[in-house]
């Protein structure tokens, strides 16, 4: 049996190891949606924004938690191992023998009580509590600055590996192009219709293009690693990309003048500093609070007994209640709620123009990203027409090259001619996207 036992337990524990590096190992389709869903799950930092936020959200009740009432109770014994006095007038102490003080109260006090105070008109209190929103108000805007930065950084790699997959199957295609003229004219050269020089110029050609076609494997993998990296998953997990760069074709807009000037203003660097200048204002708020009278309601209810001896049982307890109304008014505390206030405004003045000058770089960084979004719209165009113009001409040079009017220097040429038409067709694409990723994060867009 318990031979039986360790077996099942082996295989137990090899089948749960065998499931993890399944797990692990299978593949993982992405496109961009599922990588900013995947990124935004696992990502710590908007983990630990949202930590803060219900942390800043315990600090806001806590702080609603002073309006109500607070209740204290205690108790106090002691012993009086020299007994409080009380002195007599001499017209009493002749009375009492001329003792002139009696010792008042017994060895031992016990004193229990509890005690309440509820602020009435708390000024400081009450803005404390309205301060505490602007502080929610600013982690909810930290956190989302943190998804806009993750969404950057996914979309900036997901775009490098389709740059590089796509810069990857266009080196392969021409490779290929390269393998099958080399294939033709080494027939021709056994045959003796073409020269040796064209012959080895085929082969320079096929050779010339291993090591770019090695880098670009190389670049693929780096970028995919990269991908893994950001999107927080496993180093040995195997993705596969189901889009091409291709497939952000159709989504090339161009934002407008007036969408600019409305949306800069969800800019979070901004929003940010508002929500600090707003923090200071309240803190103004708080400060200039402070010379305003607070009224208290207390009460209390004291229960307690002395004796010299400790039978409890017969002692006689005493209890005694009040209620009153507590008033503070500040009158003179040297300046330094008033030099307080100073600094707070000199430092509202200072963040004001910080805003401004981070404003007109936001404009700038706007005006540059639409820019280059238009440079490689344009651009677009003018690489599509040299991509049909370049395969027209790889074929005319193809066909004079068969027939025997052409060289294999034009054969070359024109093969050269067409991958970098569609290496720059590639690299045109990934310029827009890149810089609509750019503007989308100057945006604050999360998406």
């Amino acid at each position: 049996m318990k031979r039986k036992f360790l077996k099942l337990a082996f295989i137990g524990l090899c089948l749960a190891n065998l499931n993890t590096f399944a797990q692990v190992n299978s593949t993982l389709e992405l496109d961009l949606e599922t990588a900013l869903r995947i990124a935004h799950d696992n990502n710590p930092t908007i983990k630990i924004a949202e930590l803060e936020i219900q942390r800043v959200d315990y600090s806001r009740k806590e702080a609603i938690g002073n309006l109500l009432p607070n209740l204290n109770a205690g108790g106090q014994y002691t012993d009086n191992v020299m007994k409080q006095v009380m002195f007599l007038s001499e017209s009493f102490a002749a009375l009492m023998g001329g003792q002139k003080y009696m010792e008042v109260g017994y060895k031992n006090s016990f004193v229990g009580s509890i005690s309440s105070q509820l602020p009435l008109v708390n000024f400081s209190l009450w803005q404390t509590i309205k301060n505490k929103q602007n502080d929610i108000d600013m982690v909810i805007e930290k956190s989302r600055a943190s998804k806009i930065e993750m969404t950057k950084q996914v979309k900036d790699a997901y775009y490098t590996v389709l740059l590089t997959k796509s810069s990857l199957k266009v080196l392969q295609q021409s490779h290929t192009n390269a393998l099958e003229t080399l294939k033709n004219i080494e027939n021709s050269y056994k045959q003796g219709v073409v020269s040796e020089y064209d012959y080895i110029r085929a082969q320079v050609n096929v050779n010339n293009l291993n090591p770019a076609l090695i880098n670009a494997k190389n670049g693929v993998e780096l970028s995919m690693m990269n991908l893994i990296m950001i999107l927080s998953l496993p180093a040995e997990q195997i993705i596969e990309i189901k889009e091409d760069l291709e497939n952000f074709n159709d989504n090339i807009n161009i934002i407008s003048e007036i969408g600019k000037r409305s949306m800069i203003e969800t800019n979070s660097d901004l929003k940010i500093l508002d929500y600090n200048i707003i923090g200071l204002k309240n803190q103004l708020k708080l400060i200039n609070t402070q010379h305003l009278p607070m009224l208290s309601a207390t009460g209390s209810y004291i229960y307690q007994t002395q004796a010299e001896d400790f039978k409890f049982k017969d002692y006689t307890w005493i209890g005694s209640a009040s209620v009153g109304l507590q008033l503070s008014v500040p009158i003179f505390s040297g300046m330094t709620k008033v030099n307080q206030a100073k600094q707070v405004e000199l430092s509202i003045k200072s963040l004001e123009i910080q805003r401004e000058y981070a404003k007109d770089g936001i404009n700038l960084q706007v005006k540059s990203a639409t820019n280059t979004m238009k440079a490689a719209k344009e651009q677009l165009v003018v690489n599509k027409d040299a991509i049909k113009q370049a395969e027209r001409g790889y074929d005319i040079a193809k066909v004079r090259y068969q027939v025997g009017s052409g060289t294999i220097l034009e054969l070359n040429d024109s093969e050269l001619s067409l991958t970098q038409s569609k290496l720059n067709y590639q690299q045109s694409l990934f310029n827009f996207l890149s810089a609509q990723a750019n503007l989308e994060k100057v945006m604050g867009s999360e998406k």
